[in-house]
Parts: C-alpha cells; structure tokens; sequence
C-alpha cells in the first residue's frame, strides 16, 4: 500500500501572511519615522532654535551693542538658518579694528561672537604716503607720515589703498617675501629691524637702528639669513654703522659705512641655524669688519 503524504496547506498560507504583514509593518514604520523627521525639521526652522540671546567675546573697541547691530542679527532669527560665514563677512567689512570673527551657535537660542582686534603691524610707503596695516595686513588707515615705532616697508608696490580691504602687491612675489619676512621679524622678535626696502625683490635691503643697513639679496632662505645676520651685529660696534652684505650662502661681508674698508675676523662663534637646503651640516660665519 502506497503512503500518502499529507501536506498542511493552511500553515503555509499563514506563514505567507506572516511575512507579509512583516513587510508591510517595516514600511510603515519607515513611513512614519519620515513623516516625524520631516515634522522635527520644519519645526526646527520655525519654532525651535530662535536666537534669544546674542553674546559678544573680545575686547576691539566697539560696543557689543554696536557689533550685534553690524551682525545682523535679531532675537527670533532661526539658529538652524543662521549662516555663520555671511555673518562673520559682515562684521569683518563694517567694523574697520575688528581682524578675525568667529561664529558659533550654541543650542538652542544663543549665538557666541568671538571678535579679535586689529594689531597695528606695519606703515607700506605708497605714493600717497604711509598705509598704516594690521599684523595680519588688513588696512586700517593712510597717513602723510610713517609710525616711528612700527616696520616701514618700501618697494611693495600696493595694488589698493582702501582702508578695510587686505594689503596685496602689484606684484604677487613681493605679497610672499612681505609675510615671510614679517612673520620672521615677529616670530623671532628682532625688534631693531626698523625698515624692508623690497624695491628690488632680487636685492632686498633690512635696515636694523637706522645704522646698519643689510643686504641680503634675494628671497631664498630669508630667516636663515635674518639670523645669520642677528649673530654677525653681536660681534660688531654698537656706536657704528655698517653695511652687512650676504657673500655666498653662510658667510657675511660687514663694512663700517666712514671708509668702507674690511678687514677679515676669524674668531666668530658657530651659527647653529641649519639652512632649510644644507641640512647636513652646521655653518661657520665668517665676517668681515673695517678696522677702528
């Protein structure tokens, strides 16, 4: 006798169903967190996150009524909308003393502005007089005479002499020694460079107490050359003056400026800047200073 195979057909239809009341429910579940989503968003544009307090970090001169006032913006203004870069622009082009703005918001109703002040850092001779511009080269103002107790640059050829706008050369090259050799003098605080004549951007000329006057050619390694320099003034007169020229890469040719004659002086102590390019030794150098 034959065996019948018995098939239960009702459990097969319930387990289709099962799977596909499953599918549906996570479709739904899908569709209903969208929906809160959305919901949430269009909240947040609207009725959430509205600016109710503006705070100002940073002391430039101004009122903090007056930089919120520049900003732009207001109590009820929609933190979630708020564009910090357009913001920050504001406050850089209405407020002259301001250099560096940053934005940031803090859930869910306040908005920090931290504002930095412009350091005066520099007078740029021009042919209207002195642009006298902030350290990070923002221009704050045009003056018949130069600051005494600021770097006065000549030979930088401003392509602008608006007062607010950035400090740039006609001549992009100089725009790049300009903010190696500044941010050298700052870093380095060599405080007796007085004057960058950078007329010639192949025979650049720092002059340190209106006395001594350094040629140190082109562009190349400018603060291997700065130091060079700073180390060969420690071993000559503090009464003279000279003229300080580079000869070859690591030595220096120091004249008294009365006769112009040299006379050579091996007993100097090692320079122990390396050159970004001679990485393998430490240079010795050797200068040559007129006799008294």
């Amino acid at each position: 006798m034959q065996d019948v195979v018995k098939t239960n057909v009702k459990r097969k239809q319930n387990s289709k169903r099962t799977r596909r009341r499953r599918r549906n429910m996570s479709l739904y579940i899908l569709l209903v967190a969208v929906l809160v989503l959305g919901i949430f968003v269009a909240l947040s544009l609207t009725l959430f996150f509205n600016v109710n307090t503006v705070k100002v970090i940073g002391e430039t001169g101004y009122e903090d009524t007056q930089i919120v006032a520049v900003s732009g913006i207001q109590n009820g203004d929609n933190l979630v909308r708020l564009d910090e870069f357009a913001v920050r622009e504001k406050l850089l082009a209405g407020l002259l003393n301001v250099e560096d703005v940053a934005i940031k918001k803090r859930y869910p109703s306040t908005v920090e502005i931290t504002v930095s002040p412009c350091i005066p850092g520099a007078n740029i001779a021009c042919e209207s007089g002195y642009l006298l511009v902030s350290e990070k080269g923002k221009i704050l103002d045009l003056k018949t005479e130069a600051d005494g107790s600021l770097l006065t640059v000549t030979g930088l050829e401003p392509a602008s002499l608006t007062i607010g706008t950035y400090l740039t050369s006609t001549d992009p090259q100089k725009d790049k020694i300009f903010e190696t050799l500044t941010k050298a003098i700052r870093d380095k605080q060599y405080d007796t460079i007085v004057s960058v004549n950078l007329t010639d951007k192949y025979d650049i000329h720092v002059n340190y107490e209106n006395r001594i006057d350094f040629a140190l050619g082109n562009s190349n390694e400018i603060n291997y050359k700065l130091e060079l320099a700073a180390a060969a003034i420690k071993e000559i007169s503090t009464e003279k003056s000279y003229v300080l020229r580079m000869v070859g890469s690591n030595q220096i040719s120091v004249q008294q400026k009365q006769d112009m004659t040299e006379e050579l002086i091996t007993d100097l102590p090692e320079i122990t800047t390396i050159p970004p390019s001679e990485t393998d030794f430490i240079s010795t150098a050797t200068t040559a200073v007129s006799a008294e």
